[in-house]
């Protein structure tokens, strides 16, 4: 079940009324935390089990690094969670070698979920982000009831936002009071995030099939795609990456606006990435909970304190990779990471070289056409990389052709 349809109405109606109701508090987190555990189970029986087991490791572990364990010791520790960090995006446990439609496909370009696994993958990342600043600040930010509470949290289990602990506390007081304010909030939420997700983002996967289907045998014989003029790889190109930005933003404003009806305020995860000047500056607007989780805890730490200039390159290729890895273990994604992973790269040295050319700098910054066709270069090289990861992931054959394609060079 997702956020979307009759059931899930339902069920969100019934969870947000029952949490009005005038209950203790602790009865009001009990009652969140059975729903949390319901909204797993609908997936698979065995969905609830799974997530406790890790949530339990988890914080077994986060205890041990706010009392100061670390080093070789905390990551050999951490290392069971990679399990579930990694395993639910395995080939072995998704349809992403069936091309069954074209709404499947451009669901395997953001990431297929397996019911069985629902959600894994980010109760882990939050999992980490508890251990890791607990051993940060040698303190838990929330209890074992409240984190539980916390890292399964319906509305965002599934896709997102990776919602920190810290933040979660600030509103979690208010749980089943919400204001009007907040009542108007979320009502909006969720009508721009249906929009989003089931009337533009249906439209835009309908436009995008000659790319997602793209080298698909069809039923008459032949393979789709292969007389595509190189008009209409574009505007299929064009449609994908509007599709996985509406998709994607559409599903996080409808749990940013179910948690409003409960009380409850989470950081928003999108802000037009896709009008950013530079990649840097889109890495800041998508996926935001994801992308200060890898700016965080992957390319920080990864740069470190020294005063090498080469770090900060190896530094966000290194983490750009996993991040393409946590999205699908294979090479498509692989790739896909390393081509972010330059872009920061090359955009990093650019900005180093501006430092010097002080008058140049502020001349760029004042300029409206510098400006336009920074987001332009931006958003094509974004879009050109969906190619990676849209069409099959674990092999290139296809995604060379397309790019061939495009070009004229086919």
């Amino acid at each position: 079940m997702e956020l979307i349809g009759t059931s899930a109405a339902l069920f969100v109606a019934g969870v947000v009324l029952a949490l009005a109701l005038p209950l203790p508090s602790v009865a009001k987190r009990t009652l969140l935390l059975a729903a949390n555990a319901a909204f797993l189970w609908f997936f698979d029986p065995l969905a609830p089990l799974l997530f406790l087991a890790t949530a339990l490791a988890a914080y077994g572990v986060a205890r041990l690094a706010a009392r100061g364990v670390h080093g070789v010791a905390l990551g050999a520790l951490c290392v069971p969670l990679l399990v579930p960090l990694f395993l639910p995006k395995l080939s072995f446990f998704t349809d992403a070698g069936v091309v069954a439609s074209g709404a499947a496909s451009t669901g395997n370009m953001v990431g297929v979920r397996v019911a069985y696994f629902i959600g894994a993958s980010y109760y882990t990342l939050r999992a980490l982000h508890f251990v890791l600043d607990a051993g940060r600040k040698r303190a838990l930010h929330l209890p074992l009831f409240d984190y539980l509470v916390w890292n399964s949290f319906f509305p965002t289990v599934m896709a997102g936002p990776i919602e920190r602990a810290d933040h979660f506390r600030l509103s979690y007081a208010s749980l089943g009071r919400p204001t009007r304010e907040d009542l108007a909030a979320g009502t909006a939420k969720i009508f721009t995030g249906l929009l989003k997700k089931v009337v533009i983002g249906g439209l835009l996967a309908q436009w995008a099939l000659p790319i997602t289907t793209f080298g698909a045998l069809r039923p008459g014989g032949g393979m789709a795609g292969a007389h595509m003029a190189w008009h209409e790889a574009w505007v299929a190109l064009y449609a994908v990456a509007l599709y996985a930005w509406m998709d994607f933003a559409g599903y996080s404003d409808l749990a940013l606006g179910v948690s409003r009806f409960m009380g409850l305020r989470l950081a928003e995860n999108f802000d037009n990435p896709y009008l950013r000047p530079s990649i840097a500056d889109f890495w800041k607007g998508w996926h935001l909970s994801l992308s200060f989780w890898i700016r965080d805890y992957l390319f920080l730490p990864m740069c470190g304190r020294s005063a090498s200039k080469v770090r900060p390159h190896l530094a966000a290729l290194g983490s750009m990779v996993l991040c393409g890895l946590w999205h699908g273990p294979n090479l498509g994604w692989g790739l896909w990471g390393l081509a972010h992973g330059a872009g920061l790269s090359i955009h990093h040295a650019w900005t180093l070289k501006l430092r010097s050319h002080f008058k140049l700098k502020k001349k760029l910054a004042q300029s409206l056409a510098w400006r336009v066709f920074g987001m332009a270069l931006t958003f094509h090289f974004v879009a050109l990389t969906w190619t990676l990861v849209s069409i099959d992931a674990t092999r290139m054959g296809l995604t060379v052709a397309y790019l061939r394609l495009l070009f004229g060079l086919a």
